[in-house]
């Protein structure tokens, strides 16, 4: 179970139970001693890094100016006796990108076995599905099973749960301003709209990831966890509010103040895990509209981190679903507001041609009762149909 957890409605203090209290809501928000401390351990791997330094090295020193828990961090955890750990770090998270992935694959499975804060040490887990052969599968697994009982050794040694206890302040402060700005009762119009359910959505807030802010914009990772017999979906944001840092760490913002950030990213990587899965089936037939994919729109989205058409299908699917949403729920500032910024901003040209697809879909719900139903009808619009 996530340790301090809090209700969309109620704040759970960090201090409290470790068992989120039950509730109708199956939306949540808090943070997950996991993830941070492996946000932790990449903070002081930045050093000993072998690829992507030049990028690992730009994310550390920009953000350490105004995420404080990262300079408290640095401050606490950066030294001597962490300096193996650090290396050994560096070299694991060098070790994923050998594979083609990043940090993003290792959410999952943290959030599969216990909590550092429970005392349990890291058990078994089931990986997601990526593109490896099978021998590849069987090596990752072993190092990634390696690395998590050198990380929990390090929670313990390091007593990395009572800094997390030492600044329970600010992590309540962050709980409860990404809290303030989520749409009410948005899970309910997102399974509306897809057609299928989850058993909990879970926000999770990381002061300790590091992701430059451009306009307030910052990095959410998508996590599904199945246990109990139902699906929890899980996101993991960065800050996308700079609190710059200040010699007596007093701070009464905590960076996740920015509604426009909070909603997109809590829509957004909720909805990633109604259109990942059943869109794998129709990779192939994705792949033939490629050409789509033209040079000058490869460049406008190198920097949103879509490197393929793909992907860049995945994308437009989840966007589309965050304005109909919005649209369900008749608020329609946020439905013109996503609209206007997804199609000029970000560049998803086809979200139109889309929308009056995905009309015909919400008026005809007898006939496709889930939205994975629409899917073969969506693609048509990159086929010219």
């Amino acid at each position: 179970m996530i340790k301090h957890l809090a209700l969309l409605l109620s704040l759970v203090m960090l201090t409290s139970c470790k068992t989120a209290h039950i509730t109708e809501s199956k939306f949540k928000v808090g943070f997950h001693q996991n993830t941070e401390t492996y946000f932790l351990a990449e903070l002081l791997a930045v050093p000993y890094r072998k690829t992507n330094t030049q990028w690992e090295t730009y994310k550390l020193n920009t953000c350490k100016a105004y995420q404080p828990m990262v300079a408290m961090a640095l401050e606490q955890f950066q030294n001597k006796k962490t300096e193996a750990f650090a290396k050994h770090t560096a070299e694991f998270s060098d070790a994923l990108v050998g594979y083609g992935y990043g940090n993003d694959i290792m959410m999952p499975i943290l959030l599969q076995i216990p909590e550092f804060s429970t005392g349990k040490a890291p058990e078994d887990f089931e990986m997601m599905d990526l593109q490896l052969t099978d021998e590849q599968k069987v090596a990752l697994k072993l190092k990634i099973s390696a690395y998590l009982q050198t990380l929990y050794q390090f929670y313990k040694e390091e007593a990395v749960g009572t800094f997390f206890e030492m600044h329970s302040t600010f992590y309540n402060g962050a709980i409860k301003e990404l809290q303030a700005l989520i749409p009410p009762n948005f899970t309910d119009a997102m399974e509306r709209y897809y057609g299928d359910t989850r058993k909990q959505y879970v926000a999770l807030v990381s002061p300790l990831e590091i992701w430059p802010i451009e306009e307030n914009e910052a990095r959410g990772i998508s996590a599904t966890v199945t246990r109990d017999g139902g699906q929890t979906v899980y996101e993991v944001m960065s800050p996308y509010v700079e609190v710059p840092v200040n010699a007596t760490h007093t701070y009464d913002h905590y960076g996740f103040d920015f509604e426009r950030t909070a909603t997109f990213l809590t829509v957004h990587e909720f909805s990633h895990s109604f259109v990942n899965a059943p869109l794998e089936a129709y990779r192939e037939r994705i792949e033939q509209s490629s050409h789509l994919f033209t040079d000058d729109l490869k460049e406008k989205m190198a920097s949103k981190g879509v490197g393929n058409w793909y992907i860049y299908v995945v994308e437009s699917f989840v966007r589309l679903g965050e304005i109909r949403i919005a649209a369900m729920q008749q608020d329609t500032e946020r439905e013109n507001r996503l609209r206007t910024y997804h199609t000029e901003a970000e560049h998803f040209i086809y979200l139109p041609q889309l929308e009056a697809s995905i009309k015909v879909f919400e008026a005809n719900r007898d006939q496709y009762p889930q939205w994975k139903d629409y899917i073969p009808e969506l693609l048509k619009v990159f086929e010219g149909e």
